[in-house]
């Protein structure tokens, strides 16, 4: 028999099954090393600035939070109001529970950004703890230790362990609540009882997930106690597990029936219904076509490994329950049917959400512990027949299990988890720099480092927050992250440029993503303070231009240096530190190519982007000597590439700068003005995974390159542009290509030499 029902074993004065000593103390070190790792990896960056992705709905919760504290309001509204929102603004999609811990924090510690990543943190590294506490329960200390290792080495647990958003609390509250119910099973004490309750409830407060599993463990608690004869799962605390069962039913029906009521009160339940029927469009495909069309996604976030892992781990806790009878072994079952719902009828959710099969790493966490006890009791059983086959050995069966078994398993088990953390560790750098985006299907992904700076840079300078309403441009692509980093001021998106008067408080565009004649309208009708591609106007930040036109643009830029050690792993790891300077060059740059006066910078050009532009202000001067000069220095800067193409740009070279936030920037000297669709791009690939690596190269070809803030219709002759490239390398070796390419099918300039391809290789990391 592949399972054999093991021969009952003396249990310690907690009533757990007996471990020798050795097993105990290597267990506790693997899960206090496990621990210790998570929490180190949830707190990175805790301290830093929220940007954006997926990351920012943290800043969402800490808006709904300030709101609640604000206005003394119990549901969740996502945007600052200048006066007390109705509840027709209440967000009713998940229940609230994430939202009213945040408050809490924010009251007890203040408006800080860590407020809107403590709680996920707190919570994440609570995990590791409760995952062995469960599987120590269940099994014995190896197989708890197996189950807290498992759980901190995947990609997609390490990715989102300081998300404070549903999936974080969810795993948490419920993994308190299974290892309740586990030991009141064992034991029959009243606090066992209540550690369950009050962990699924709060679950049930998170997300709606946490309903599916109470449910199901409810289900077979019902069949397990009442409908299968006795004999089955052995016998029980009968009294308790009935006290267990009522309040447990009762408190879940009494949550969902509170966010019926509050949900009705607000005249949302049709908007909920709305959105979930939204969330799990898409049904009509096989299922087998979808998973196909999400395999890199699951790769990335699980690994090969540990995918056949969890495979393996749902046969055997189905074969350990139908053949060993334990009632516990349905627990790692139940968490895959939840992980399962949410993942394969929510389809629309898991298309556009990398993190929606986040659940599955409860999953595999107990499944490994499930794995590990087989395997240690496998091996028991082994080593018992050689014993019996030696000549006078014996053993109490009923004695404390060896150690050296266990031992063995949880080792044999260790080893392919340092592989999928070979895995694990570049996808936690690769998800913070993408704000867990990761590839997003090859969309150009910005992390909002220089926006977030500049609009924090911003927020003192305007008026009270109470007085500034502070309108964006489409292009700003407004972010809860940009909304928080304001300082809870009213934030209008997606609004149009003012046409004669600024606004009160302040109008917002990213002149990368602002039409060159939008550009050419504001400079000549406002006064405009501009960071680096950040124009800034308004009366809370400029006058009204005069009849003759605006005094001009005054410009300020961004001077970065790489973050100390301290900084690094507190504040911000992969973004350098900002610091935001008046900046007499640019300023000259963009008051001469929208026709503004403009006067020579008078200092003498240090870094490189200054002598591009004391170039080109040279060359305007007519000094074709010194402008001559400096494009020499430039280009004996550059690593050369010496494209041409037929419309005269002609890329120079680039520079590389690798740091917290890699940087690649391309010269080009521009033959004059581009055509009205014509936009320098960038693009990569991955041509080869990642040495020893089982997860498969990313196959889709990636937009990386931003437009460049001024735009190529206002381009001059003979000027030397400079097109920053944030990088955010993915894993293995990934080419970057630069091109110019035309909007809406139009012709694209092409490569002179080129031998027929129209890209130029600008880049290749390993």
């Amino acid at each position: 028999m592949l399972f054999p029902r093991p021969a009952p074993r003396p249990t310690d004065l907690r009533g757990l099954p007996a471990a020798s000593r050795l097993e105990t103390r290597a267990a506790l070190a693997v899960t206090a090393v496990a621990t210790a790792w998570f929490a180190l990896a949830a707190a990175w960056e805790m301290f830093g600035p929220l940007l954006a992705g997926h990351y920012a709905s943290s800043a969402g919760v800490g808006i709904i939070a300030e709101n609640m504290l604000r206005w003394k309001i119990a549901g969740p509204v996502w945007e600052y109001t200048a006066s007390r929102p109705a509840p027709e603004m209440y967000y009713c999609h998940h229940p609230w529970g994430i939202f009213w811990t945040t408050a809490a924090f924010m009251k007890v510690l203040g408006r800080h950004d860590i407020v809107c990543r403590l709680p996920a943190v707190l919570l994440s590294a609570a995990t590791p703890p409760l995952l062995y506490a469960i599987g120590r329960s269940v099994y014995r200390p190896a197989a708890g230790a197996a189950a807290a290792a498992a759980f901190v080495v995947l990609p997609i647990t390490l990715a989102f362990a300081n998300l404070n958003a549903l999936e974080v609390p969810v795993m948490a509250w419920t993994l308190l609540g299974l290892f309740g119910y586990v030991r009141l099973t064992q034991t029959g004490r009243r606090r066992y009882l209540a550690v369950s309750a009050l962990g699924l409830t709060l679950g049930m407060h998170a997300d709606w997930p946490a309903f599916v599993l109470t449910g199901g463990l409810l289900a077979f608690g019902a069949i397990r106690a009442y409908l299968l004869p006795k004999r089955v799962f052995g016998p029980i605390h009968e009294r308790r597990y009935a006290q267990w069962w009522v309040l447990t039913a009762f408190l879940a029906a009494l949550t969902a029936a509170l966010y019926l009521a509050l949900f009705h009160q607000a005249g949302k339940l049709a908007d909920l219904l709305a959105s979930y029927g939204f969330r799990s469009s898409g049904n009509a495909e096989p299922l087998a076509k979808v998973l196909a069309s999400r395999r890199y996604w699951i790769e990335l976030s699980f690994t090969p490994i540990a995918i056949a892992a969890g495979k393996l781990g749902a046969l055997v806790c189905a074969a350990r329950l139908a053949l060993l009878r334990r009632e516990h072994d349905a627990l790692p079952l139940l968490y895959l049917a939840t992980a399962t719902v949410q993942y394969v009828v929510f389809r629309q959710g898991a298309d556009i959400h990398i993190f929606w099969p986040h659940y599955f790493g409860a999953y595999f966490a107990l499944a490994a512990a499930a794995l590990v006890a087989t395997g240690a009791a496998l091996l028991e059983r082994a080593a018992a027949a050689a014993a019996q086959r030696a000549p006078g050995a014996a053993r109490d069966p009923a004695g404390p299990a060896p150690a050296w078994p266990a031992l063995a398993a949880l080792a044999l088990w260790l080893a392919p988890l340092a592989a999928v953390l070979r895995d694990g560790l570049p996808a936690l750098r690769y998800a913070r720099e993408t704000g867990g985006r990761f590839n997003e299907r090859g969309h150009l992904i910005d992390s909002d480092g220089e926006k977030t700076a500049f609009l924090r840079w911003l927020a003192p300078r305007l008026p009270p927050s109470t007085d500034a309403l502070v309108e964006m441009h489409e292009g700003m692509k407004a972010t809860w992250a940009q909304v928080w980093a304001l300082g809870g001021r009213v934030v209008k998106p997606t609004r149009p440029a003012p046409r004669e008067t600024p606004p009160r408080g302040a109008y917002l565009a990213d002149t990368r993503f602002l039409l060159d004649r939008d550009q050419a309208s504001l400079a000549q009708r406002f006064d405009i303070t501009a960071v680096g591609p950040f124009w800034a106007l308004g009366a809370g930040v400029g006058a009204e231009a005069p009849a003759q036109g605006a005094r001009g643009i005054e410009a300020f830029s961004f001077r970065e240096r790489e973050p100390g050690l301290l900084a690094w792993y507190f504040v911000s790891g992969t973004e350098p530190e900002r610091e935001i300077v008046p900046d007499p060059f640019l300023t000259w740059e963009l008051r001469a190519h929208f026709g503004q006066p403009a006067e020579p910078p008078a200092g003498p050009p240090e870094t490189l982007e200054q002598k591009r532009i004391a170039h080109n202000a040279a060359l305007a001067a007519g000094d074709a000597a010194r402008a001559a000069a400096l494009f020499s220095e430039i280009t004996a800067a550059l690593a050369p590439l010496g494209a041409r193409f037929d419309d005269g740009t002609e890329l120079l070279g680039t520079t590389f700068h690798e740091g917290a936030r890699s940087l690649l920037t391309i010269f080009v000297r521009a033959g004059g003005p581009a055509a009205s669709d014509v936009a320098l791009s960038v693009r990569s690939r991955v041509v080869e995974r990642a040495p020893l690596s089982t997860t498969m190269a990313d196959p889709v070809y990636r937009e990386v390159g931003l437009p460049t803030a001024i735009s190529p219709q206002r381009w001059r002759a003979g000027f030397v542009y400079a097109d920053p490239v944030p990088i955010r390398k993915r894993p293995g070796t990934e080419v970057f290509w630069a091109s110019l390419k035309a909007r809406d099918r139009g012709r694209a300039p092409r490569l002179l030499d080129g031998g027929g391809a129209s890209e130029v290789e600008v880049l290749r990391l390993r």
